[in-house]
């Protein structure tokens, strides 16, 4: 009996609740505080033990085999004797002695919790889940589920006794997931719904349930591959886990994502603030092309590619600018890109100007939704953020699937619109925008979309044998491209511009016909002279009409300008051509001696504007549309840049790298042109980071170029930047090239004595002479530089194995055998030891591309294997190149 209730002071004990999500603890409403600490382990465990099993009673023998299942039955009835007592005190430390416990009693043998005065979480969230799932509501659901707040005794997740509630709760918290997300489904919420889901599918990834609803909420949204990829995941999923198939609703709903034509497109209605970037809201009227514009505006039935070729100053870029407005205007959506000559060869960087430029004018959740249904594209747009693609990839397969993602981006598009991607100064862009525009060419003609591309083109820009003339070449062999010649003005469309320009200054007839005479119907060359006429710059007696006569009219205008005003025109020729006027302007403030800001920057910008040098203009930085100024044209800009010092050019380089640097640090192609361009050592730096990335993307010629500059600009160890080069040039085809770079890296590493580079260089090279048929120089170079008892596991696989393959192109298939048998227990080894193989940062097979790598072993010959400047080459990932090189 209760001795409190034999002397009649019985009150009602405050409520005690336990905490069992996200680690044990307890409180009471009211009475003493509880010591957090126990003074005995067994007693803790006895109460969370009574907390997790069913209806929180125990027999007393059950509770010792959990509690102490290595003691004797004596020792163990004592344990809980203790074990009990710490615990009454501990829940209660107002119990009197020999008191009765409010909280856990004793009923026989059972050992229970009362439910009177006990309140446990864990309980709560149950009854309140199978009420939501009964009920169904979403603000009853989510309410639900804002009560599992966590692992349930994380600190005993493998202790079996909590095993049974542990997965009792988990199912249940699925069910309301599943539940919640029905619901989010049905009211149209489907974002919400596929986040409810893939929760269920971060702990159960073969929950059919929650594949269906992501798959169902892809199509409501219209994203019909997402929902294919999402169908196939299911798939393997099932397979893995259950070895059984979707059932028969999921496959209905992948048959409907498959026969989808005319789904709503993940990218909206054109933003008429951003059409087209390039072109000039004030821009005079163009003279002299309409029948060139009728021709433009009516080939919707012609080759998909229209090329405009002309020479320097022609007026191409104002023609496609035209068009471009024109075309928008009566409701075609436009993209417009352009080469970027003076910030290297940005793999495919035409397009992902265009691309960038069009993403940059829609909301964060319709470049979301991109991102989700085409993240393929996020690896070279910015706007896109970074999107996970799953697992990793080799280049080639990446270059695939770019190429895909951005013919079917383009191709939906082309579903609620039709499509006009203007590329300008395609000449200056980079060898993977010319194969991407071969590859969606094809793919326009073949399904016959409204997708049209005009490209301005200078052919003379580009030279013989280089690819890109190729790739323009088959297009117009295979009627995909079709040439339109810009000529000169005739007399009558001069006479017109020269009138526009000239002003109020309209009574002048031989002035303005000598201007003819003098540009002989080339616009730019037009305007600048009547310009300079209007500035009493020239007399007009000059007869040189070549591009050196335009710079020098516009050298005498930049000799007129005041100095501040010079400078910021100076700064914006390093740039090459336009930038983003907060970049410019940081560059004037920081990069020039004495600096340019504030006030006195933007009257500089505005008189230089005023002189027609310059303009206002849109840019697309890093995804997004700024404010920029840009030069009238490219020979204004060149005409300025050719003028400036060897000195003042580095200075003005090293400035925007330094801007860039604190503003786009990932902008690895705009960083490696400045500081290379500034003779800066941190371009050796930014030249690798950005060939690795031009791998990475499979743009090997733009990584062929970017490895060459890098080798140039080292002094000492540039064999790992050849290693890296040696890989890209053997994926590119060019083996004899591959051969020379591995004996320069090869001669290199043999002279400092570093043993396992050499071997590692020897063997990549003897695989290599193999490809230039010549399998006896390359078994002579696997002798020069044998494997010893200390050569590291990698590079002896890697010898091994060119070994295998010599000898095996020789016909000698035993010993090839057994040359491969060699490198496999040379591999084991490397695999059965942390970080004992070649050093330097991990090359991927195919791309050259940077790896982490766990930290490397000592030589034993002294020194850190693969220490040095530039890429290096992975043994084992070198050793997969012969087999994935070979025709």
């Amino acid at each position: 009996m209760d001795t409190r209730q034999a002397h009649g002071t019985h009150r009602a004990a405050p409520l005690l609740r336990l905490h069992l999500f996200g680690g044990f603890s307890m409180d009471r409403d009211g009475g003493r505080p509880l010591a957090e600490r126990w003074p005995r382990p067994g007693a803790r465990t006895l109460v969370k033990l009574l907390a997790v099993v069913p209806g929180h009673r125990l027999h007393r023998e059950q509770a010792m085999d959990v509690c102490w299942p290595d003691a004797g039955h004596r020792a163990a009835t004592g344990s809980l004797r203790v074990a009990l007592h710490a615990a009454r005190r501990a829940l209660e430390p107002e119990l009197a002695p020999r008191a009765s416990s409010s909280y856990l009693k004793s009923d026989g043998e059972l050992l229970l919790l009362d439910p009177a005065t006990v309140w446990i979480d864990a309980d709560h969230a149950e009854s309140t889940a199978r009420a939501a799932v009964a009920d169904g509501s979403v603000d009853e659901l989510a309410r639900a589920l804002a009560r599992f707040t966590g692992e349930i005794l994380p600190e005993d997740r493998y202790a079996p006794w909590t095993a049974a509630r542990r997965e009792g709760l988990a199912l249940l918290k699925e069910q309301v997931l599943l539940r919640l997300a029905g619901a989010h489904l049905d009211g149209g919420a489907f974002a919400e719904a596929a986040a409810a889901a893939e929760q269920v599918l971060a702990t159960s990834p073969a929950e059919e349930l929650a594949h269906r609803v992501l798959i169902d909420a892809c199509l409501r949204q219209g994203l019909r591959r997402r929902a294919v990829r999402q169908y196939h995941a299911c798939r393997e999923a099932l397979d893995a886990e259950l070895g059984v198939r979707p059932g028969p609703e999921t496959e209905r709903l992948h048959r409907a994502a498959l026969a989808g034509t005319r789904v709503r497109a993940p990218v909206l209605a054109t933003p008429p603030s951003l059409l087209p970037l390039r072109v000039a809201r004030d821009a005079p009227p163009l003279r002299g092309r309409d029948e060139t514009l009728r021709r433009l505006l009516t080939a919707t039935d012609g080759p998909p590619v229209t090329f405009l070729t002309g020479e320097a100053g022609v007026g191409k870029t104002r023609l496609a600018g035209e068009v471009a407005r024109r075309a928008a205007s009566a409701g075609t959506a436009v993209l417009w890109g352009s080469g970027q000559e003076a910030e290297g060869h940005t793999p495919y960087g035409a397009f992902a100007e265009a691309l960038d430029g069009w993403l940059a004018g829609h909301d964060a959740s319709e470049r979301a939704r991109v991102g989700g249904e085409y993240p393929e594209l996020a690896a070279f747009l910015p706007s896109l953020g970074r999107v996970a693609t799953g697992a990793e990839r080799s280049p080639e397969e990446e270059r695939d699937r770019l190429f895909r993602a951005s013919t079917m981006f383009l191709d939906d598009l082309a579903l609620r619109c039709p499509v006009l991607v203007v590329l300008d100064d395609l000449h200056a862009a980079d060898t993977g925008s010319f194969r991407l525009l071969g590859h969606l060419a094809r793919r326009a003609g073949e399904r016959g979309t409204a997708l049209r591309f005009l490209v301005t083109y200078r052919e003379e820009e580009v030279p013989e044998g280089d690819a890109r003339r190729s790739v323009v070449a088959s297009l117009l062999r295979q009627r995909l491209g079709a040439r339109e010649e810009v000529g000169r003005l005739d007399e009558e469309a001069c006479l017109t511009v020269v009138r526009d320009a000239a002003g109020d200054r309209r009574d002048d007839p031989a002035r303005a016909r000598r201007v003819w005479e003098l540009s002989l119907g080339n616009p730019l060359f037009a305007l600048e002279l009547t310009r300079g006429l209007n500035e009493g710059g020239t007399d007009g007696t000059d007869n040189d009409v070549t591009p050196e006569g335009v710079r020098e009219l516009v050298t005498g205008r930049l000799v007129r300008l005041d100095p501040d005003t010079r400078r910021v025109v100076e700064a914006l020729s390093a740039a090459g051509g336009e930038t983003s006027l907060t970049e410019l302007l940081d560059v004037a403030e920081h990069g020039l001696r004495p600096p340019v800001a504030g006030a006195a920057a933007a009257d500089a910008l505005d008189r230089a504007i005023a002189a027609s040098l310059l303009e206002e203009r849109q840019v697309v930085v890093a995804g997004r549309p700024e404010a920029g100024v840009a030069f009238r044209h490219p020979l204004v800009r060149l005409t300025c840049y050719e003028q400036l010092t060897t000195v003042r050019r580095r200075q003005l380089h090293a400035a925007y790298a330094r801007t860039v640097a604190r503003r786009r640090p990932d902008a690895v192609d705009t960083l490696a042109a400045h500081f290379t361009r500034a003779d800066d050592p941190r371009a050796a730096t930014y030249l690798r980071r950005a060939a690795e990335r031009a791998a990475g993307l499979y743009a090997n010629d733009t990584a062929d170029r970017y490895y060459r500059d890098l080798v140039a600009r080292l002094d000492v160890d540039a064999a790992r930047a050849r290693l890296a080069h040696a890989h890209v040039l053997r994926r590119m085809g060019h083996f004899e090239q591959a051969a020379d770079t591995l004996r320069l890296a090869l001669a290199e590493f043999a002279r400092r004595g570093g043993h396992d580079d050499a071997v590692l260089a020897a063997a990549l090279l003897a695989e290599t002479l193999v490809k230039t048929s010549a399998p006896g120089a390359g078994r002579r170079t696997l002798r020069e530089h044998p494997v010893t008892a200390d050569t590291a596991p990698e590079p002896a696989a890697c010898h091994h194995l060119a070994l295998s393959v010599i000898r095996c192109v020789q016909g000698r298939y035993a010993d090839g055998a057994e040359a491969a048998r060699q490198a496999l227990d040379a591999a084991r080894r490397r695999a059965g030891g942390p970080g004992t193989g070649a050093g330097g940062p991990r090359l991927g097979a195919e791309g050259g591309q940077p790896r982490p790598r766990r930290p490397l072993r000592r030589s034993p010959r002294g020194g850190r294997p693969g220490a040095g400047t530039g890429g290096g080459v992975r043994g084992a990932d070198a050793a997969r190149l012969g087999p994935v090189d070979r025709p």
